[in-house]
This record gives structure tokens, C-alpha cells and sequence, in this order.
């Protein structure tokens, strides 16, 4: 093939990347349908309801009231006991047991955009809607503490990162120095691989790990 060639084929290839990434931040712009509107969506299909699991670790932290005869309650719609009281003060709403056991849809939303997401600065990988998924998504069910140990973890054993203590903001930049629109899917499908690797060192495996695991693959198809 000749040279001119290749150079045509570049350009197309270049122009059809640029368009359908302006194309989707166009059609997101249209219809505000957002990350944490995905986001949420997702979460939300897959989070059941009030749960008493004594094979959660949430259960070493239960909401203190009882509910229909019972206690032990210790999350609602995801949110741990332990994470609505943390979050009460800043979003200003009341440690109640109405609002953990009923968890009002702009209580929970607000949980998830203002305890996870906005603890990260994701506004610097935007271009990168697959690794904000992952990254939101491990925080929700780790904890932020938890993502960003696992996340600090996977850099340094996949992506060759040399920093013995990566912060949340460094975990944002070094994705977004390393990843680019060309193999984030391939980044991308790395961390769900590890994240099932996670799964399966948990004690609680043999419980809910193939509930995990369905879950897992709908996010790949979901986001990937």
C-alpha cells in the first residue's frame, strides 16, 4: 500500500474517532443523560433492598432501630448503615430510621454524587467513561478507602506504576497519562479481570459469589 494511502486511512480513522466523541458528548448534551444517571441506573438494578446479611461485613454495623420485628438491618439499596450516618452532616439530611429504611431516591443520589463520586476527581478523565465507571463502581462497593487501595494495587502490577503510596488524585492522573480512547477498553476489561480476581479472595465468595459474578458481566456489557 502506498504512503498516500496510509495517510488517507489515518485520517479517516482519526476523523471517525473525533466525530463519535463529539458526536456522544452532543447527544449527552440533548438529552442529559450523564454518567451519574448511568451510573445510578445501574446501581440501582442491581442493589436490592433492605438487607440483614450476617455475611456482610456491613453487619458489624447495623442501623440501630428495628424494622417489621427485626434488627440487624445494615443497608439499604447499597448504602451501608456505617455510610448514610457518615454523610448526614454534609448533605444535611437526619440520622432517622424513616429515612434508612424508606432511603429516598434525592437521599440515595445524593449519597452516591456526593460521597463517591466527587471524592474523585473524575472531571480529568471524562474522555475516559469507562474507567470513571470503574473507578465509581469499586468505590460504591469497596468503600473509597477500599478502591483506592485496589486501584493503587492494580497500577502497580499492571500498568508498572513505581509509587509505594498512590493517592486518589494520583490513581486519576496516572489513568489518564496511560489510558487513552484508543485502549480503554482494553484498560477497561484488565480491571474487571481483577476485579472477579477480588471477588474470589473474599471470604463471602462461596455466598454471593455468583451474584457478583452476573453482576460483573452486566457491567462489562453495560459500560464496555
Amino acid at each position: 500500500m502506498k504512503k498516500d494511502q496510509w495517510v488517507i486511512i489515518v485520517i479517516i480513522i482519526i476523523g471517525s474517532i473525533t466525530w463519535t466523541i463529539v458526536w456522544d458528548r452532543v447527544i449527552k448534551k440533548i438529552t442529559g443523560y450523564t454518567m451519574l444517571q448511568r451510573l445510578a441506573s445501574f446501581i440501582k438494578k442491581w442493589e436490592g433492598g433492605l438487607s440483614r446479611d450476617p455475611n456482610d461485613s456491613a453487619s458489624r454495623t447495623p442501623a440501630p432501630w428495628s424494622y417489621r420485628g427485626k434488627t440487624g438491618w445494615h443497608t439499604n439499596k447499597g448504602v451501608t448503615y456505617a455510610t448514610f450516618k457518615r454523610y448526614a452532616p454534609s448533605l444535611g439530611y437526619e440520622v432517622t430510621p424513616e429515612n434508612f429504611f424508606s432511603m429516598p431516591d434525592p437521599l440515595w443520589l445524593g449519597i452516591l454524587k456526593k460521597g463517591f463520586m466527587k471524592s474523585w476527581p473524575l472531571h480529568k478523565i471524562d474522555h475516559l467513561p469507562r474507567i470513571q465507571a470503574v473507578i465509581i463502581t469499586w468505590a460504591w462497593g469497596s468503600g473509597n478507602s477500599g478502591a483506592e487501595s485496589r486501584l493503587a494495587r492494580f497500577q502497580r502490577e499492571e500498568m508498572g506504576i513505581k509509587d509505594s503510596n498512590i493517592t486518589k488524585a494520583e490513581i486519576v492522573d496516572n489513568f489518564k497519562k496511560r489510558v487513552n480512547i484508543l485502549n480503554e477498553k482494553y484498560w477497561f476489561h484488565k480491571l474487571c479481570d481483577r476485579r472477579l480476581q477480588d471477588f474470589k479472595k473474599m471470604r463471602s465468595w462461596p455466598v454471593h459469589g455468583r451474584g457478583w459474578t452476573r453482576r460483573l458481566n452486566d457491567f462489562r456489557k453495560t459500560f464496555g
